[in-house]
């Protein structure tokens, strides 16, 4: 299974799951005035296998997923609909709100 970047940060009751492919840590995305930062503050923790990362979902007030093949196994399993997908620069980029 595919390997992934994961960083859960939890503050003030909320818990935020960041997701990104690895080769797209601390690269920065554009297209018009939209700007995509994968910085490591936010995305950068451990690697782990993609299976885990959404097992980690249903406790997230917010997922953050950047990547083509973690955003279309989001879409495949259910997480996200395909006009919620933002691609910048052919980089996939999603978020789940579960307020």
């Amino acid at each position: 299974m595919k390997r992934v970047i994961l960083n859960v940060i939890r503050e003030q009751g909320y818990v935020f799951v960041n997701v990104c492919e690895p080769d797209l840590l601390g690269k920065v995305f554009k297209k018009g005035d939209i700007s995509l930062a994968v910085n490591r503050e936010f995305y950068a923790g451990e690697e782990v296998s993609l299976d885990f990362a959404f097992t980690l979902f249903e406790e997230a007030n917010v997922v953050s997923l950047v990547g083509r093949e973690i955003v279309d196994e989001a879409i495949k399993r259910g997480y996200v609909a395909k006009d919620g997908v933002l691609e910048i620069e052919g980089v996939k980029f999603a978020q789940v709100y579960n307020m």
